[in-house]
């Protein structure tokens, strides 16, 4: 009896491959090892790693620890800037004392949680302060720090900064009104020339002291130095910064201001 050869083993199909019955369920392909990056956050492409200064009281902790920095916070990030970082379990406060390109840490490293102000408040030479100051009297960086750079004040921070185009140089004002006092004028040619000088000055009744006081510290300032003016509450410092607005323009006294607002502890409504 003949009839069709049957076909070889060989000939067939893959008998090892999934299974092609009507109705079956299609093969399930390969899991991909490769993790999608979507989401997650990616280091900075220049010095990626921010060595903080954690706010933490226990002593042999006084050190810096390494943080990735994210790749969005590239430019915030900044030395001496206020972060925000997860330390042992909890949000802490911090300081970026410095950027680097590369890390000493074997294991794993997080990344910053909040880059809470972009300000520089820990300078260089402030840091180097605390540190020798910690060292010498038996403390830690954070303890000398944390009373050496007062609290944020986010409305000062958030007033727009004049236009540098405003700033011009400050010219000695005239003082004619110090002619009135005994050794007023030669005072104020004394400090216009950087000479010590020292006075004890009683204004005369209804005299514009705020001005006066103002003349002073322009005089020095056109001289290439600065002036500490100390007063007695927050009214009278209304009244002094805005004579010395007047006299040494708006962007030199605005970066004056700043300065006072921060190491006073006064906020910007002056309240």
């Amino acid at each position: 009896m003949t009839g069709p050869e049957p076909t070889p083993l060989w000939d067939l199909d893959d008998l090892s491959g999934p299974a092609t019955r009507k109705g079956a369920p299609p093969a399930k392909g390969k899991r991909s090892t490769n993790r999608s990056t979507k989401g997650r956050k990616q280091p900075a492409e220049r010095d990626p790693i921010a060595r903080v200064a954690v706010d933490v009281p226990l002593p042999h902790l006084d050190r810096t620890f390494d943080y990735q920095v994210p790749r969005e916070w590239d430019e915030r990030v900044v030395p001496g800037c206020r972060v925000r970082v997860r330390f042992a379990g909890q949000l802490v406060d911090g300081f970026v004392v410095e950027r680097a390109s590369t890390t000493d840490h074997q294991g794993r490293l997080a990344f910053l949680e909040r880059v809470t102000s972009s300000e520089v408040v820990l300078t260089p030479g402030l840091a180097a302060l605390c540190r020798a100051v910690a060292d010498r009297y038996g403390g830690t960086f954070m303890d000398v720090a944390r009373l050496a750079i007062p609290p944020r004040h986010a409305a000062v921070e958030a007033e727009e900064m004049p236009s540098a185009d405003a700033e011009a140089p400050v010219v000695a004002p005239g003082a004619p009104a110090w002619d009135r006092y005994r050794w007023g004028a030669s005072y104020v040619a004394a400090l216009a020339s950087g000479r010590v000088a020292n006075a004890v000055w009683q204004a005369l009744p209804g005299e514009d002291w705020p001005r006066r006081l103002a003349e002073l510290a322009a005089t020095v300032s056109a001289a290439g130095r600065g002036a500490v003016l100390v007063l007695p509450d927050h009214r009278d410092v209304a009244r002094v910064s805005a004579a010395c607005a007047e006299l040494a323009g708006a962007l030199r006294w605005w970066r004056c201001r700043r300065m006072w607002v921060r190491r006073s502890g006064i906020d910007g409504g002056w309240r």
